[in-house]
């Protein structure tokens, strides 16, 4: 569960209508069925436009990646690659075999039958690389739906509000409607700026980040087997693994 997702959602949005309320607003004022439809469905089918169809059902399916969050972890990673690494080193590849059938992780036990198979360390990153280049292009183009979606938002937002106002504009022989017409014109701005900015720009974000994660879980992975093909003693690899994901290690 990636709690800073959980809760930042709601703290986000809950303290802007807490401060409407304090301001002496109502809740009620806000609310506007024709001003949200204009909004999420024109920069939805914007963004819709935008994307491929492929990455964009992907795109609606990361949405829960933003909540659950990851299930990679590098510290795992480590632990496990160090162990193979010493029995690779103590008895051979092709022990490996055994402890290949207990590894939940698809990349790393291909990664692992490669290596057992012969291949050269070389070919196998360049396998791995391939595989997880053309993974990651893909989410990162899929998450970039959700970036598409923040942006278009305040834009349709104002595309609302001058809707609004035309329609107001048109009963100006009706004096008490222009007021709450022109707060209603208005509502579509708050909700084009407040979506993008308290939800749909977080989530993109969020994505991004988390791709990023996993692409330096794949990293891990390769330069991890690549070790244990040649041989590098565990201390080492760990050193190194470590130093992908820890960039003040890193720099040093």
């Amino acid at each position: 569960m990636e709690l800073a997702s959980v809760i930042g959602l709601p703290l986000g949005v809950g303290v802007v209508l807490l401060g409407l309320l304090l301001e002496g607003g109502h809740l009620h004022s806000i609310m506007g069925l024709s001003a949200f439809i204009i909004v999420i469905g024109g920069a939805f089918g914007a963004s819709m436009l935008e994307t491929p169809f492929d990455n964009f059902k992907q795109g609606l399916g990361l949405i829960l990646l933003a909540f659950k969050g990851s299930h990679h972890h590098p510290e795992e990673l480590v632990e496990q690659v160090t162990k193979l690494a010493g029995i690779a080193r103590k008895d051979g590849l092709l022990a490996l075999e055994k402890e290949r059938e207990n590894i939940k992780d698809p990349l790393l036990k291909e990664a692992l039958r490669f290596a057992i198979d012969g291949l050269e360390p070389n070919l196998v990153s360049a396998i791995l690389e391939s595989r997880t280049g053309y993974r990651s292009h893909n989410a990162t183009v899929s998450a970039k739906f959700w970036m598409s979606f923040a942006g278009y938002c305040p834009t349709v937002g104002i595309l609302g509000a001058v809707l609004g106002l035309i329609h107001v504009m048109e009963n100006l022989d009706n004096p008490a409607a222009i007021g709450p017409g022109i707060a209603t014109a208005f509502i579509a701005t708050v909700y084009g700026v407040g979506f993008s900015n308290l939800v749909f720009m977080p989530i993109g974000n969020k994505l991004k980040a988390l791709i990023a994660h996993d692409d330096s879980y794949y990293e891990m992975v390769k330069v991890g087997v690549k070790g244990i093909q040649q041989g590098t003693s565990p201390s080492i690899i760990a050193s190194h693994l470590m130093a992908i994901v820890d960039k003040e290690a890193k720099e040093e």
